[in-house]
């Protein structure tokens, strides 16, 4: 393979395909004549990763930060590539996004109505996934694989699918009682979890979803009954382009100072995987960066 070299400002990764995974490095670059602080537009490119996997490369970054939803400079990221207007204004940065069961759109006070109608009153599915165990969530992607893969999932099957991520929400806050609705990373990163038996999971639990009732406060004070369709799918199973494991379960920093030099071994989730570390690109979205092959 040719030397590898891009620089830019970081996006989460790309990917496509399940068998395997095939990842593409997205970032953002701006005219030359944007110096100023918020840039009139922005280029978005995607460069193919699998192939570096098992060459050393460099990873390095400059200090400097671009929102991800204004493109302003900032000196410090929120809620993964905000600046902090947007982190206090924008809806996707409310905490209704952390717990969809508090959406507060039928208040009339979400942060941005349209933004809400486009995004959170759609169909979402409930799902099981397998990423550090057995997990709750709820997504609108579609496929819903997607989703899976960027959690670092080996395995995922849908339960069921509901009108709104509200009504999602509450479900997945009552299944949360039972299971996990977060992922370990660093049982991600480093292993791959113990096969489940997830159509046995999804069917006990669908099962006891069932027997029970769920009323959602709407419009004016009135309620309503969720109502929902289920899944009888099979288990979908996700292959990551993992050579190995790191040896240790260390955290790389976006250090302007400190580099990050060592072999790629792999790519799951959102995370590089590195002989003696990891490093996850969503958490420094938006950050400067330089990525090359040695």
């Amino acid at each position: 393979m040719a030397d590898f070299k891009v620089s830019g400002f970081l996006r989460m990764m790309e990917h496509k395909g399940t068998k395997p995974v095939s990842y593409f490095l997205s970032y953002a670059t701006y005219p030359e004549s944007s110096k100023k602080q918020t840039p009139a537009e922005e280029f978005i490119s995607h460069s193919p990763l699998n192939d570096l996997i098992g060459r050393q490369v460099r990873l390095s970054f400059t200090g400097r930060i671009r929102c991800l939803d204004c493109g302003r400079l900032t000196n410090k990221s929120f809620s993964q590539g905000s600046c902090f207007p947007c982190f206090q204004s924008r809806a996707k940065n409310d905490m209704c996004i952390l717990k969809p069961e508090l959406c507060h759109y039928h208040k009339g006070t979400c942060r941005e109505p349209d933004w809400g109608l486009k995004n959170c009153f759609k169909p979402h599915t409930v799902y099981f996934a397998n990423s550090s165990g057995i997990k709750v969530g709820i997504t609108k992607e579609k496929p819903i694989s997607n989703r899976w893969v960027d959690q670092g999932a080996v395995e995922g099957i849908p339960l069921l699918e509901i009108q709104s991520r509200r009504e999602a929400g509450v479900i997945e806050n009552y299944l949360s009682k039972f299971l996990p609705d977060k992922t370990s990373w660093q049982k991600m990163v480093s292993s791959n979890p113990d096969s489940v038996d997830l159509v046995r999971e999804r069917n006990k639990f669908l099962n006891h979803l069932s027997t029970q009732s769920f009323e959602l406060e709407i419009e004016n004070g009135s309620t309503k009954q969720l109502k929902y369709q289920t899944f009888e799918s099979e288990t979908e199973t996700i292959e990551f382009p993992v050579s190995k494991f790191p040896a240790k379960v260390k955290s790389y920093k976006a250090d302007p100072n400190a580099p990050i030099k060592d072999k790629l071994v792999g790519i799951k989730g959102q995370y590089l995987l590195f002989e003696n570390g990891v490093i996850n690109l969503r958490s420094v979205g938006g950050y400067e960066f330089s990525f090359e092959s040695e």
